[in-house]
């Protein structure tokens, strides 16, 4: 989506790479693809931001608008009890 010299991409991604870490593959406008890394715990609406990535700036030659990336957080449907039971274990401290 485009927001002025802005592109938006939605992207989303387990619940687990938003707690660990994850690397994905970013189109680009060109049809190129990036590779972004991302360490942070992603929380649902966490935005990342690569500069010069957007839209070309007509009145100014040679600069470009970001590409806004916005990761969506998938979360299971079901999880077994067990599953549940060490689910708590781990983040009941977080």
């Amino acid at each position: 989506m485009r927001d002025g010299d802005n592109v938006e991409l939605a992207v989303e991604i387990p619940l687990v790479k938003a707690l660990t870490g994850c690397t994905i593959s970013i189109p680009l406008l060109g049809g190129e693809k990036m590779s972004l890394t991302i360490d942070d715990i992603i929380c649902p609406g966490y935005e990342k931001i690569i500069e010069g990535q957007g839209m070309p700036k007509p009145k100014e030659e040679g600069n470009r608008g970001n590409l806004i990336v916005t990761f969506l957080v998938a979360f299971p449907t079901e999880i077994a009890e067990e599953q549940r039971s060490d689910i708590v274990r781990i983040l009941q401290d977080c």
